[in-house]
């Protein structure tokens, strides 16, 4: 019986991006922005666009991507650690915007009727639902490419080389969409570096995840949950510069960094 033939990096990142960005260039010119009613499809097919390449390389190689639906306390972290991340980006947000409450969701939904403070725990706790459901589904088809075969074919090179790398590789991928106005409206240019390092800071809480958890059930976890709370950070604090403001801007940055010292220092 003939070896499998395993295929080059650059070919397999040759594959995820081109679908990736021939998706996005057909939806442009389908006349899709990003207010347009079918974004959220889109955006979801976007993600799932690295999962598919990944199960298909992954399949021709014999490659096994561990999806093991064993929870366990990593998966905890996972759930609790994006909440963590949210909270405490808010105060570090404060020196570059005015505290504004849920004002800001009220501007975002202009037929939302006034609502008391407590509610930001409800949203919260609305987030973790959405994380470890749909959410979570959602991002099963980026965590499959890069925490799952991306991983598997790096891991050798050690866990932070691996990780910069990664990073780097998910990082560009979300270029488009930054560039479209995607999460960072005010500076989109700026805002596709910005999303660069937080993707590259982010990589190791989510291959710590992965392989602490056994699954890579465990880093969509946490990335689903990141998806569906973070955007409070932005909605609590007056948005006088999207980079400086909220979990994707330099308070995410600083925490994220402080996370990865801590980690590096137990000899992760």
């Amino acid at each position: 019986m003939g070896q499998k033939k395993t295929p080059s990096l650059g070919r397999v990142l040759l594959w995820t991006y081109g679908f990736s960005f021939g998706l996005f260039g057909l939806y442009l010119l389908l006349g899709g922005r990003l207010d347009s009613p079918g974004f959220v499809l889109f955006a979801l097919l976007y993600m799932w666009v690295p999962g598919l390449v990944a199960l298909r390389f992954a399949s021709q190689e014999g490659l096994r991507l561990p999806l093991a639906l064993r929870p366990n306390r990593y998966w905890l972290f996972a759930w609790l650690f994006p909440v963590g991340l949210t909270l405490l980006s808010i105060p570090l947000s404060l020196p570059f915007g005015r505290w504004q409450g849920l004002k800001g969701l009220q501007e975002a939904i202009p037929n939302l009727q006034p609502l008391p403070e407590p509610l930001l725990w409800s949203l919260l706790l609305q987030g973790l639902l959405a994380g470890a459901t749909v959410n979570l589904l959602a991002a099963l088809g980026e965590e499959l490419m890069w925490r799952g075969y991306l991983w598997e074919k790096l891991k050798a090179q050690g866990f932070w080389p691996a990780s910069l790398e990664i990073g780097l590789y998910w990082g560009f991928w979300h270029a488009p969409l930054i560039l479209m106005g995607y999460n960072y409206p005010q500076h989109p240019l700026l805002g596709a570096g910005m999303m660069t390092l937080f993707s590259i800071l982010l990589t190791p809480a989510l291959l710590y995840v992965r392989e602490k958890g056994g699954s890579i059930l465990g880093a969509a976890l946490l990335h689903g949950t990141l998806n569906a709370v973070a955007g409070l950070s932005v909605l609590a604090v007056e948005r006088t510069n999207d980079l400086l403001v909220g979990v994707l801007g330099l308070p995410g940055l600083f925490l994220l960094a402080a996370f990865n010292l801590y980690l590096r220092r137990r000899g992760f």
